[in-house]
């Protein structure tokens, strides 16, 4: 999936995402606290973005990320692990077969040509 359609939030002249987490926390000014407010007003995505934010609870989504970062990291380290058990075939034995069935193919041409002329 594209990056800019994962970051829908800086996509248009709305809140940042850190701007909308500040908001969140209290951490802003007065007058940045009411420019956040009537963003919030004048925007429907904004304003689900907050209410969403609003209803998370902090430790509970960290908590969550780190599992699923495991859960993934543990997934992936079993993928790399069963491609490097994985034998790669004997060049030797595909060589051999390989031969044999170009052997096959000239001595049925030859047998078909005597049946044809002989």
């Amino acid at each position: 999936m594209s990056d800019n359609l994962l970051d829908i939030l800086n996509k248009r002249d709305d809140l940042t995402e850190q701007e909308l987490l500040q908001y969140l926390q209290g951490n802003l000014s007065p007058e940045e606290r009411r420019a956040v407010e009537e963003k919030l007003a004048d925007s429907e995505i904004m304003s689900d973005a907050e209410e969403g934010l609003r209803m998370a609870d902090e430790k509970k989504t960290n908590r969550a990320v780190a599992d699923l970062n495991k859960q993934l990291s543990l997934q992936l380290q079993q993928q790399r692990r069963k491609r490097k058990q994985k034998p790669l075939p004997n060049q030797s034995l595909v060589i051999v077969t390989t031969f044999l069935v170009l052997v096959l193919i000239v001595l049925a041409y030859l047998v078909i040509y005597k049946m044809k002329n002989g």
